[in-house]
């Protein structure tokens, strides 16, 4: 499965769902969820037609950017190598990718990928679920060719806004080797300190209440 990511000529990012049927006249409307926080409503729909139309000044009202697919096991070596130069530990790349054929959370999860609308690969990461409402984020990498360009916040916003979509409310949890105000920005915080088990990666969750003891366990998962 695929779905396109959006740039509405305002700067704000979307994710298409899908297109469903108007109940009274069958007319085709475009579902679409944003990707950033928006207090009126996170899910829209909009006519086909009005989604798709050019304005008046030639520019498209949603312009498509990227796409978010699954990776399929074809794409392993190519997604999995995003993350060598900063999770290689001296081993060849023939071997960091073979590692993980032994990785728990890598046969367990369900890896994402965001590639451009030419099918060029740009940006992975790697979905846990531990049980209704709770999933974590794993292995979050950009290829070296295109970093520093916001592809993988674009992909993390558009993995959590999909399942919050289709699961209801989730609490996401993860790690970040990098500084936590690049997820604080989706909604992250920093962990107390009783979580804190694997420095320097800290340990973060959406939403403000304390982990129960069972998202503490969750947490004590990723490795």
């Amino acid at each position: 499965m695929s779905w396109t990511l959006y740039r509405h000529y305002k700067g704000n990012h979307y994710l298409r769902l899908g297109v469903g049927a108007h109940s009274e006249d069958l007319s085709p409307h475009v579902v679409y969820r944003c990707l950033y926080d928006n207090p009126e409503a996170r899910t829209w729909v909009r006519p086909q037609g009005m989604f798709e139309e050019t304005l008046e000044d030639g520019r498209p009202r949603f312009t498509p950017v990227a796409r978010v697919r699954l990776v399929q096991p074809e794409d392993h070596a190519t997604v999995l190598a995003f993350g060598y130069d900063a999770w290689g530990e001296g081993k060849t790349l023939a071997e960091f990718i073979a590692g993980y054929d032994q990785s728990r959370n890598h046969l367990r999860g369900t890896r994402y990928l965001l590639e451009t609308l030419e099918g060029v690969p740009v940006a992975g990461l790697n979905t846990l679920r531990f049980r209704q409402g709770l999933m974590g984020l794993a292995s979050v990498a950009t290829d070296p060719a295109h970093r520093d360009q916001g592809h993988s916040a674009l992909l993390v916003r558009a993995v959590m806004e999909l399942h919050r979509f289709l699961h209801g409310d989730v609490r996401f949890l993860l790690f970040s080797e990098v500084p936590p105000s690049v997820y604080e920005r989706h909604g992250f915080r920093v962990l107390p300190a009783e979580h804190q088990r694997f420095l320097p990666s800290v340990a973060m969750a959406t939403g403000e209440a304390p982990l129960s003891a069972a998202e503490a366990e969750a947490l004590k998962a990723y490795f």
